[in-house]
């Protein structure tokens, strides 16, 4: 060995909010694994959550936990907490929600936590006293969902289209305070120097602990648990929707890792020279000011989720489309299941595509309905936080 010392890695900060929810913990843990980085960097994940009994889980995952929440401490007590760790940040992901559904709360969230992060932008931004370190705007990655734009038509139709960062938004109530504060965030992009901003609406995301796709499992389950009257098991799968219903998802790493993917992009210059003559041209400006859509290499469609799902679940009639109300299992809950099976929504992510690299690998949700069930199965007998909230939300208690 060389007498000469490698010389010291450097961390690039890294803050989730919500890092204990479904998509926060999968982006926290997408970041730490992250391999596209300068030889010289690596990303430090921190998590901000509200209560202290998620810290432990984080930590075992090697993100540093700061526990501080908006409902309960002042403002600029949640900023110090969390400059107490870092007086910079490269990159601060938003993947928080609401904790109650009445959309007054809602849109107070929103607000409290767009002043959150211009407070720790500010702060990050800013020439320390007394010297020592160097200011950094920080990139924020702002979640929404692609949700936000309303449904498209159904399979087959003539004038099917997908939608895109351009298409018109036509959210449903139960998302419109997100997708509010998501533009919000934009708006104050546009006003405030140094507030770098990108939103990222991800279609429905699956695997592990399920989000909303627990919810249509939970249904599957229960239709094949029902008796009928003659005291036979039921043996086929019912739905209200249309076969034709375009159900497009994404697994949760895959979307985890087009937040990184969008980072790296933003953070780091490009490698192809493209100015002739041999200064790398910065994509961060590509990314700024922008939104990203985020989902699967193709669609599905119920029809074919529907067919393995029934099969999965040993429900060996032919599946039913377009059954009426009163033709449902009267014992099972359907209704809650409709986010999923119900919401027919073809999204083009081409160009998160396109200026990242990022494309996903995991398995659609049909191709993998066995092992996405035992996970959501394994998740729930654990009590899983991420289950218990989906499940609660879905019968309408936000915990308020």
């Amino acid at each position: 060995m060389g007498n000469t010392s490698p010389a010291a890695l450097i961390p690039l900060t890294v803050l989730v909010i919500g890092a204990n929810g479904y998509l926060g913990s999968a982006v926290s843990s997408a970041f730490l694994r992250a391999s596209n980085l300068p030889a010289s960097n690596f990303f430090r994940v921190y998590g901000l959550i509200r209560r202290s009994s998620s810290a432990r889980a984080l930590a075992l995952r090697e993100v540093i936990p700061i526990v501080a929440s908006l409902s309960s401490d002042s403002l600029a007590a949640v900023i110090q907490s969390v400059l107490a760790h870092s007086r910079t940040w490269d990159v601060i992901v938003l993947c928080t929600e609401p904790s109650q559904s009445d959309p007054v709360a809602q849109t107070q969230h929103w607000h409290d936590v767009l002043n959150l992060v211009r407070g720790l932008v500010k702060a990050s931004a800013s020439i320390p006293s007394g010297g020592g370190g160097k200011p950094v705007t920080p990139l924020v990655l702002w979640s929404s969902g692609c949700k936000d734009y309303g449904v498209t038509k159904l399979h087959g139709d003539p004038d099917l289209q997908p939608h895109t960062e351009l298409s018109p938004l036509d959210p449903p109530d139960v998302v419109r305070c997100r997708m509010d504060g998501a533009l919000r965030a934009l708006d104050v992009a546009e006003s405030d120097v140094g507030f770098d901003v990108a939103v990222v609406r991800a279609s429905p995301i699956c695997g592990y602990s399920g989000s909303y796709y627990g919810a249509a499992l939970e249904y599957v389950a229960a239709c094949a648990a029902s008796e009928m009257e003659n005291g036979k098991k039921a043996k086929v799968l019912k739905f209200t929707a249309d076969a034709n219903t375009i159900i497009h998802g994404v697994h949760v790493d895959d979307c985890a890792d087009a937040y990184v993917a969008l980072a790296t992009t933003a953070l780091f210059d490009s490698l192809d020279d493209e100015t002739g003559n041999g200064a790398p041209k910065s994509r961060r400006g590509e990314v700024v000011g922008q939104v990203f859509n985020v989902s699967g290499r193709r669609y599905e469609t119920l029809r074919e989720v529907g067919a393995a799902l029934a099969t999965e679940y040993n429900l060996t009639e032919e599946t039913q489309f377009n059954v009426t109300a009163n033709d449902m299992p009267q014992d099972v809950d359907y209704q809650s299941s409709e986010f999923v099976f119900g919401y027919s929504q073809w999204v083009s992510s081409e160009k998160s595509r396109l200026l990242t690299g990022w494309r996903d690998k995991r398995p659609l949700f049909s191709e993998n309905i066995h092992a996405y069930r035992l996970a959501y199965e394994a998740a729930k007998d654990r009590g899983d936080e991420s289950v218990e909230t989906i499940r609660k939300r879905m019968v309408g208690d936000w915990g308020n």
